[in-house]
């Protein structure tokens, strides 16, 4: 007996986070579920130097959210 099995595909595309300017935010984090995090001046500073990236920001949010 075969069962009749459905396949549904996931056609969610993946977006990874991003560093945007906000006109009236400045620098923010837009993660990729959709959530905003406005970025701290030292973070700002990080950013603009290239020493830390979108993905590294998000882990470092994700971590003071679950403290």
């Amino acid at each position: 007996m075969a069962a009749n099995i459905k396949i549904v595909s996931d056609n969610a595309t993946f977006h990874a986070s991003m560093i945007e300017d906000e006109p009236i935010l400045g620098t923010v984090l837009r993660m990729a579920d959709g959530r905003i995090q406005t970025l701290t001046p030292f973070e700002r500073l990080l950013v603009a130097l290239r020493l830390i990236n979108a993905s590294q920001l998000e882990a470092r949010h994700a971590r003071t959210a679950k403290a």
